[in-house]
């Protein structure tokens, strides 16, 4: 027989940096709050008027809203540096 009384413990998925960069994308655009507006969307379903809708529907679903609300400023700001100097490069077609 089963034993219910024990909570089951699903691992938790990493962030990957295409997650991490819709999200520094998401604050830079909304500011201090961000937060706020991004759990409002989702609450609302209205995350899907936003650029990178389906970025944020795939966060949403594979993260959960509360893992976006437990990322910490220092978190994404390490985030946006690390990521930075990859949206400053020239892309493979550009003529140097």
């Amino acid at each position: 027989m089963a034993d219910y009384s024990k909570p089951v413990r699903v691992a938790v998925p990493d962030w990957t940096d295409e997650e991490l960069r819709t999200l520094v994308d998401f604050r830079r655009r909304n500011g201090r709050r961000w937060k706020s507006k991004l759990l409002d969307l989702y609450l609302f379903g209205k995350d899907d008027s936003e650029p990178n809708s389906a970025s944020l529907r795939h966060i949403r679903n594979r993260q959960g809203p509360s893992r976006v609300d437990a990322l910490s400023k220092a978190t994404l700001d390490d985030v946006e540096k690390r990521l930075a100097p990859i949206a400053d490069r020239p892309s493979q077609g550009d003529a140097p």
